[in-house]
């Protein structure tokens, strides 16, 4: 019997709630960080790229490192891997605090780019070390729970991180900031230190090349056409997607000439967005109608660009475009949650348990690396037009097109896909 099976009821939800203070903590004390060094970075710069440098790092460092990573974490410690993670990135901190009075104007991005790409590397260390130690830390039946309640703080931390991060931007400057994030990972690492990590048994299994596994994949998507729709789907929405992310604050500040507050609200109604959809998923016992959730979720994305777009152009007004502003948020961030979460519980449900890693994390990998791209485009797009709202107009436009032309390919690889879950359900369940 594996040891956390040994875990009383009551053993195993201690270990959830450290879990989650930890990682919350982390997380929100993070949000704070990053909206304020990216308000740091507009002011200094006046360039849309301030709040796209996560976008435009942070995906492309995965790409380029989630492999090795991955190795690492089966070969090693991870007790150990998620101290050390903590620990590495205090130290990037501090270094990123004495490094900022030598830059100034535009130069600003060579140090927050520097730190970021490493930062990136320890945050997906210690996440994937985490990911792989959930078994270890709670009861088999409570294995599920921790990890969507991981996901829902996560989101849920989100809410305020905008509000706090600008206003404590004001009060005690990025330096002030920086020393807080370094306080509050102190008290994540010991709570998380204080987590008792239980040996799991696991099965030796035959070690087969990185080359290899690719190549399987590619011949398993191959047989299930639904599942490249569903990646292009992906680097669909997430490249229109960056135009959001990396512009709406650029507009507001920049082309609207409204104060930070106004970015607050429209952060917000991402973050509540992101959380109501996660959380209407999560209460859908039964996962049906995919590719309406799909084809739908995206159209609505492409409206709610279209819409900000559109109150960009047409009001300067600051109570008018901070609560419409909100509200069109809250709206694709929902749909953009659903479309998500449908394709990730498709999979789940559907793959075989023997290359359902490698599918999702094909599927991850590919879409989100679409947004450094994505984030360069629109960067260029936003410096080179004065009226950035017509390209987030445009952009809404075409994801609307592309999803209309491509809803008959969708559903009829989608009926095809259902005939092979049939004839392989002894296989998948």
């Amino acid at each position: 019997m594996e040891k956390q099976n040994q875990l009383t009821q009551s053993q195993s939800n201690q270990q959830i709630i450290k879990s989650l203070t930890s990682n919350g903590l982390g997380a929100f004390s993070y949000g704070i960080f990053q909206y304020g060094i990216s308000f740091m970075l507009l002011h200094a710069t006046h360039s849309p790229l301030s709040f796209g440098m996560n976008i435009a790092v942070g995906p492309l460092i995965s790409l380029l490192t989630f492999i090795p990573i991955g190795n690492f974490v089966d070969t090693h410690n991870h007790k150990r891997i998620i101290f050390w993670g903590y620990v590495l990135r205090m130290i990037g901190f501090l270094a990123l605090a004495l490094a900022l009075p030598f830059f100034h104007g535009g130069s600003l991005l060579i140090p927050v780019a520097i730190f970021i790409a490493i930062d990136s590397i320890l945050v997906n260390l210690r996440n994937t070390a985490y990911s792989a130690s959930i078994r270890q830390l709670v009861r088999m039946s409570d294995v599920a729970k921790l990890t969507s309640l991981t996901t829902a703080v996560a989101s849920a931390s989100r809410i305020l991180s905008p509000v706090l991060g600008i206003t404590l931007y004001a009060l005690i400057s990025v330096e002030g900031l920086i020393a807080l994030e370094i306080a509050a990972t102190v008290v994540a690492m010991l709570i998380m230190m204080s987590l008792h990590f239980y040996e799991v048994k696991v099965e030796k299994q035959e070690r087969v090349s990185q080359r290899q596994q690719f190549k399987q994949t590619l011949q398993y998507v191959k047989k299930r056409p639904f599942i490249r729709d569903s990646i292009v789907a992906e680097i669909v929405v997430n490249f229109f997607y960056t135009a959001v992310v990396t512009g709406s604050p650029f507009i507001i500040v920049n082309q609207l000439g409204l104060p930070n507050s106004v970015v607050i609200w429209t952060e917000t109604g991402y973050s509540i967005g992101y959380l109501t959809g996660s959380l209407i998923t999560s209460r859908l016992r039964q996962q049906n109608h995919f590719g309406i959730k799909i084809m739908s979720t995206m159209i609505l994305v492409g409206i709610s660009l279209v819409g900000l777009g559109f109150l960009f152009t047409v009001t300067k007004n600051q109570m008018i475009v901070s609560v419409i502003g909100m509200l069109l948020s809250l709206l694709m961030e929902l749909s953009f949650a659903i479309f998500d979460l449908a394709i990730e519980i498709r999979l789940q449900s559907t793959v075989e348990h023997n290359i359902l890693g490698r599918v999702s994390s094909t599927l991850y990998t590919v879409g989100y690396a679409i947004m450094p791209f994505g984030t360069l485009v629109y960067t260029w797009l936003y410096d080179m037009f004065p009226r950035g709202s017509f390209i987030m107009m445009i952009s809404g436009l075409i994801l609307i097109i592309y999803t209309v032309l491509s809803i008959s390919q969708f559903v009829r690889n989608i009926k095809k896909d259902d005939l092979y879950v049939e004839e392989h359900a002894d296989q998948i369940n």
